[in-house]
């Protein structure tokens, strides 16, 4: 999803909605990525602190309020920021680069699909790391654009650059700028298929997304 600040959204793909609804959305794995996501947040206790980075609608602060009523979520979009609002959630429009909480606030940071919309994306993890409290959980993904299946997908249909993706990453960039953090759980998102992924070889050459839990 295009990160421009001025964004609109004026269709379709603009919506959190389209990802995880939609039969295209679906073909992507993002209901694969959603399970393990909301996996984790099953696992916030009642009076945690809960911050989403690049919440865009705010799919996921609906299911994190579940959980807690501390939750807080930015993003840089304001038109995604005033829909987020109807969720509950503390939001606000802000940068990830510069997040606006003090060091050591957070229990649990979700930040995913963002990262690789984000120039200087290293600022983006030095900052999630900042506001995370002691033993906090980082939860991250990322599409794997340098393997096989996202290569492949951008020569027939959309490369990289029209889907706002900016920033490369690759799990091995993430596992480098989260450090000193514990890996606590590493996981590639093969297919879209949840089943299939449990069976199938874990390899970055050829999966669509990295899936991460780090703690501080």
């Amino acid at each position: 999803m295009q990160r421009d600040a001025n964004q609109k959204i004026t269709k379709r793909t603009d919506n959190q909605e389209f990802y995880y609804d939609s039969l295209a959305g679906k073909l992507l794995g993002s209901k694969a990525r959603e399970a393990l996501i909301v996996k984790e947040i099953k696992k916030t206790k009642k009076n945690q602190i809960f911050l989403e980075v690049g919440c865009a609608q705010g799919y996921y602060l609906s299911k994190a309020l579940k959980r807690t009523k501390k939750v807080f979520g930015i993003d840089v979009i304001a038109s995604f920021i005033n829909i987020a609002k109807k969720t509950g959630a503390k939001v606000s429009v802000a940068s990830a680069t510069k997040l606006p909480f003090k060091n050591n606030s957070m229990d649990i940071v979700l930040c995913t699909e963002t990262l690789e919309h984000i120039k200087q994306w290293e600022k983006a993890v030095s900052e999630i790391k900042r506001v995370l409290k002691p033993h906090g959980r980082a939860i991250i993904t990322v599409p794997l654009e340098k393997s096989f299946f996202w290569k492949l997908f951008s020569i027939i249909y959309n490369p990289e650059k029209t889907r706002g993706h900016v920033s490369l990453v690759t799990a091995t960039d993430i596992e480098k700028e989260f450090a000193p953090m514990k890996i606590k759980k590493k996981q590639f998102i093969q297919t879209s298929s949840i089943t299939l992924n449990k069976i199938l070889p874990r390899s970055e050459k050829i999966s669509m997304y990295a899936f991460f839990i780090f703690q501080k």
